[in-house]
Formats: structure tokens, C-alpha cells, sequence
């Protein structure tokens, strides 16, 4: 009886580390970059460190500037958005994760190339160039 008490205290004890650890692991090195350009949409995913948020949230910010994103490395958001120049485009962000998805029939050729060159320059922000 005693055996199987200390048995359930230390799984208890170790599914809580480890749900604990597997919710706020913040040291993900990984990087993973996915692009989908095809004849009528563009799309951006990028799953990286987590500690990384606030400098992708920043140079988002600065290449949408007027507009603007999210505020904090923490925001969640998940959006379809319009900005000042009439682009179009979905957003979903949280810690750690980005999608982008330009839909190209109803965004101008000078939209999709902003949009690209935004995503190409948060993979280069991610690789270290």
C-alpha cells in the first residue's frame, strides 16, 4: 500500500514537470520556415524560438509602419487585416509561430511583392543575416 502511494505521488509529480516543461519551453532552438507561392496565394509559417517574438513582432511593425501589429512578445493574434496602401492579408501569431497568407486576387502585384519581401526579411531575421 505504502509502495503504491509514493508510486502515484512521484508520477503525479513527474507528468507535472513535464507538462510544465513542454508548455513554457522557451529554449526551442529550432527554426522551421515553410513558403507556399502559388498562382493565387502566397503563404509565410514559421515556427522559431520563442525568445525570438519580440524582434519578428518589431520588424513586422516596421515594414507595415504606419500600422501596426501586436505590442508585446506575448500577444496572441489572429486577423485578417487591411492596411493604409489597401493590402490584404491574414495574420496569426503567438510566441513562437507566424503565419502570413496573402490571398493574390485581391491584392495588387506591389502588395504580394511588400508582403513577400516583409516574410523574406523575417527568414533572413531568424537565420542571423
Amino acid at each position: 500500500m505504502k509502495t503504491s502511494v509514493i508510486f502515484a505521488t512521484f508520477s503525479i509529480i513527474a507528468l507535472s514537470v513535464f507538462l510544465f516543461w513542454a508548455r513554457f519551453n522557451v529554449y526551442d532552438h529550432d527554426t522551421a520556415i515553410t513558403v507556399n507561392d502559388d498562382r493565387d496565394s502566397y503563404t509565410f509559417t514559421a515556427h522559431y524560438d520563442r525568445r525570438e517574438t519580440g524582434r519578428v513582432e518589431s520588424f513586422i511593425n516596421r515594414k507595415i509602419s504606419p500600422d501596426q501589429m501586436g505590442s508585446s512578445e506575448n500577444d496572441y493574434i489572429d486577423a485578417n487585416t487591411k492596411l493604409n496602401d489597401n493590402t490584404r492579408f491574414y495574420i496569426k501569431e503567438s510566441p513562437g509561430k507566424l503565419k502570413i497568407a496573402l490571398d493574390k486576387r485581391t491584392n495588387g502585384t506591389a502588395s504580394y511583392y511588400r508582403i513577400r519581401k516583409m516574410c523574406e526579411g523575417v527568414k533572413n531575421l531568424l537565420a542571423g543575416k
